[in-house]
């Protein structure tokens, strides 16, 4: 392809290259982006931007102070400013001349560009790994509901620009909550990917609290009302929205530009309908995403328990215990203990002497000395007072670990049993749960739910691979009372069995 016939890409009305955000990468970009970052503070507390020699004073306070001269002998500040300038991350313009010296010295002043300040203030925002916080969005489904009724009662009232004001509002109100679901969902599936660690963890702790904060208690709250507002919104006519678009951009606004306003009123309450009305709304399934969320993390901190930070032995020692219980005796358990962990009494001493079994029959006193460590001649005068102690004896431990353990069996046969009695009839038919039956009942709910599909069954297995349980959904929703509270889910006809 030659430079004559243009790719079909490049004549496509689609975003591409900004060059702005150039200078977050190459071999310089620490340069470029320390000026970038005091030019995004400085324009806090000046207006008319930053001067040259005061840029390069306020780069020289940012540098370590035993490496100053070194670095800043490295940094050729006229050059980088001018290819900020050129890349349309930062502006310039020079000062009036007012004294002869003014005309030798750089006179150039720098401001960032908005796309400029746009892309430092995203890169700062990602690099903190910080968002839209949840308590800003705390009163957002209140104040959105606020907001779409004053909108309703100025267009009754026939005032457009009171009606333009309030759904403004609720425009911003939607920008809000629509950055804070698209924080949750980026960490969500940061956080449910790959091994758990305890960083991801705390990570897909801290996003379903901040769900619970926002979303649960406040859109949960207010879906209804919300709900309520979205047909009387979609009957407004299309003269009402332009006088609407008339009062935000004025009477001579060209008809393109009211065009466009209107398309993105109108956009807005597309929006609260996607995500507040219809079959399954966007703030369903959002609330059903950090629902099966709760589950993986209770997963990740059990593996992290099990394995510690290093490989866990926990199959060896189960085996080990296993072989001690089935022991006839305490001495037979203390045998294998021994034998498994190594503990064992001292068998010989050997001293680094020479063979004088079958030597000159000498007497000690003409015998020459045996060689003795330091060690030994150091430390071998120390004794125990009486008889070493013995390791405690855990038989009648046992005894009773292995009655609760038939009890707890029976009582789990008994729930099976009462759960396969059942097994036929809807959720929203049944009975109150014992507390056996419930932690039976929501294990393979919860492993049900992993294996779900779309629109038809799901199932899963006990861990011991004894019992199947299989739910065919059902519409609406059932209330099973436990003896540790009321559990509300959707409804479904169990099937459930060996």
């Amino acid at each position: 392809m030659t430079e004559e016939s243009p790719s079909a890409w490049a004549l496509l009305p689609l975003p591409g290259q900004s060059t702005a955000a150039a200078y977050l990468t190459g071999p310089l970009a620490k340069q470029y982006r320390l000026i970038v970052d005091i030019l995004d503070d400085e324009r806090h507390v000046s207006l008319t931007g930053v001067g040259f020699d005061e840029l390069s004073v306020l780069i020289r306070r940012r540098l370590p102070d035993e490496r100053t001269g070194e670095l800043m002998a490295e940094f050729a500040l006229e050059a980088r400013m001018r290819q900020l300038v050129e890349w349309g991350t930062c502006e310039s313009w020079q000062d009036h001349a007012e004294t002869q010296q003014d005309f030798l010295r750089n006179r150039f002043r720098y401001q960032l560009t908005e796309a400029g300040s746009a892309f430092n203030a995203a890169v700062r925002r990602v690099e903190a790994e910080l968002g839209p916080s949840s308590t800003a969005v705390l009163l957002a489904p209140a104040s959105l509901t606020e907001r779409l009724n004053a909108t309703l009662a100025a267009i009754d009232a026939g005032d457009p620009a009171a009606a333009s004001k309030e759904l403004a509002q609720a425009q911003t109100t939607l920008d809000a909550m629509g950055a804070a679901a698209s924080e949750w969902q980026s960490r969500l599936a940061a956080a449910l990917g790959g091994s758990p660690t305890e960083q991801k963890i705390q990570r897909l702790l801290e996003t379903i609290l901040a769900y619970v904060e926002a979303w649960g208690s406040g859109v949960d709250a207010w879906s209804d009302a919300i709900l309520g507002s979205l047909p009387r919104l979609g009957e407004i006519a299309d003269d009402t929205w332009r006088a609407m678009a008339l009062a935000r951009l004025g009477s001579d606004a060209p008809e393109s530009s009211l065009a466009t306003t209107v398309t993105e009123m109108r956009r807005a309450v597309t929006t609260v309908g996607t995500w507040f009305a219809g079959t399954e709304p966007q703030a369903q399934r959002l609330r059903r995403r950090i629902r099966d969320a709760v589950a993986p993390v209770l997963r990740s901190h059990r593996t992290l328990l099990a394995v510690g930070g290093t490989v866990s032995r926990k199959a060896d020692l189960l085996r080990l215990a296993s072989a001690m219980e089935r022991a006839p005796d305490g001495v037979e358990a203390w045998r294998l203990w021994c034998t498994a962990t190594g503990l064992f009494p001292a068998r010989h001493f050997t001293l680094t002497t020479p063979e004088v079994s079958n030597g000159p029959r000498v007497s000690a006193w003409e015998a020459p000395p045996a060689v003795i460590s330091r060690r030994l001649r150091a430390q071998a005068s120390r004794s125990l007072a009486g008889r070493p102690a013995q390791i405690v004896d855990n038989a009648a431990a046992r005894v009773e670990a292995r009655r609760l353990a038939l009890r707890e069996q029976a009582d789990l046969e008994r729930a099976a049993a009462s759960l396969t009695a059942r097994s036929g009839t809807a959720l929203s038919h049944w009975a109150d749960l014992t507390a056996t039956e419930s932690v039976l009942l929501l294990a393979l709910i919860s492993a049900a739910r992993d294996q779900r599909t779309p629109g038809g069954p799901s199932s899963a297995v006990s861990a011991d691979g004894r019992w199947r349980l299989v739910l065919h959904p059902r519409p609406g929703s059932a209330v099973l009372n436990t003896p540790d509270g009321r559990l509300v889910l959707p409804d479904a006809l169990v099937e459930f069995g060996p």
